[in-house]
């Protein structure tokens, strides 16, 4: 189970990635607006962010494994348009539209409703293993692939990659859930805790993406533009590893800890990133940035899933990974506009310490939405039924 949805999730993130690192040069083929540019680089997020709640609620009463597969359709013909989009808006169109499929909140109680409470941080890990080296290999093989055979070619090849991740999907065996008519209704309670872990989710996907839209006019700037592709390797090896040993204490009742961790380790990450190397001209300064960054995302990525199982009932584990995934996903719309408007393509010294600051306090208010919650204490598991 795990490994199917571990090869779909992973051909998604794979063709995402391809296209991330040079989605700002490839929005500069078509305007010169950095604002049009972002809204297209976090079109994608929006319309995640809207449908992703009622796949999920639609998963926890009629089965995960039909919504993920209908889910991929609109992924693989919104990549299609973007393949060859003519304007900014077609691009924009395309984006959007491949973000209808919601898919990732369906997977990711499909997973944690598959193993046991006590391994579903080792089993995120095992899901985000994968998924981490398909991030690696897309944030390294993007550039490359655009320079030889051109950017628009990653639309294409994203689209037929979503296509084959859906054969090996397609042969799992998948039991629906047995719901009585009652138990149907009560099926997807939202917990009013998932709305502050939510709001987490958003702001740290806003931050991801303002950095993601920081870092082609940065590293084209600072490694030239056929040198930047290598640029996160090391940050990228490193960040896997430090989650993977970091899922291990997770699992040992540390949920509410490394959570808090990974919010503390990204938030000191902000200046080495986007102040310093501006400042003193140290391309280093930034690659230990991004090392500090991609170990606190990464931490971030396998623990906040299954402290939200905690706080949500068993037949509900959709809807509040779905809530989760909106607001994360909302949070890259948000963050796409914000790298337009408070980096543009310019990226002077006054636009990088707006960012360097901007950044700074959305983390701050993070740990704070993430206290509400938790107390900094980890959470008792919520019981299957109520």
């Amino acid at each position: 189970m795990i490994g199917a949805v571990a090869i779909i999730e992973v051909m998604r993130m794979f063709g995402i990635f391809l296209v991330i690192p040079v989605f700002t040069l490839y929005g500069n083929e078509f305007t010169s607006s950095s604002l049009l540019i972002g809204i297209a680089l976090g079109a994608y997020g929006l319309t995640m962010a809207l449908f992703q709640a009622p796949f999920g609620i639609i998963s926890d009463r009629f089965g995960r494994k039909n919504v993920i597969m209908l889910g991929m359709i609109p992924y693989i013909v919104g990549n299609l348009i973007a393949w060859h989009p003519f304007t900014i808006y077609g691009l924009i169109i395309g984006r959007l539209v491949a973000g209808a499929g919601a898919i990732t909140s369906s997977g990711m109680a499909m997973v944690q409703e598959s193993v046991p409470p006590e391994r579903r941080n080792i089993a995120m890990a095992l899901l985000g293993i994968p998924i981490g080296f398909a991030f690696m290999a897309g944030i390294i093989l993007g550039p490359i692939i655009s320079n030889y055979l051109g950017t628009d070619s990653l639309f294409l090849l994203s689209a037929i990659l979503g296509a084959l991740s859906l054969l090996p999907f397609s042969r799992i065996r998948y039991k629906r859930p047995t719901y009585t008519k009652e138990e149907r209704k009560k099926a997807g309670k939202i917990e009013t805790k998932a709305f502050f872990v939510g709001g987490v989710g958003f702001l740290i996907s806003l931050y991801m993406m303002v950095f993601f839209f920081y870092l082609p006019v940065y590293g084209t700037k600072a490694f030239g533009v056929n040198g930047y592709e290598f640029l996160l390797l090391l940050p990228v090896i490193i960040g896997g590893i430090v989650a993977v040993a970091a899922s291990g204490f997770a699992d040992r009742n540390h949920s509410t800890l490394f959570s808090v961790l990974s919010l503390v380790i990204m938030l000191a990450a902000v200046p080495f990133m986007f102040l310093f190397p501006t400042s003193t001209g140290s391309k280093e300064l930034f690659t230990i940035g991004t090392v500090i960054f991609f170990a606190g995302y990464s931490i971030y990525e396998i623990v906040f899933t299954p402290l939200l199982s905690k706080m949500s009932r068993k037949d509900s584990y959709g809807a509040n990974i779905g809530i989760y995934n909106t607001m994360q996903f909302f949070g890259q719309f948000v963050g796409g506009i914000a790298g337009g408007v408070l980096v543009t393509l310019k990226l002077d010294q006054a636009a990088v310490f707006r960012t360097t600051v901007f950044l700074t306090i959305l983390v701050i208010i993070s740990l704070v939405l993430l206290y509400i919650p938790t107390k900094f204490r980890e959470i008792k598991r919520q019981p299957a039924t109520a």
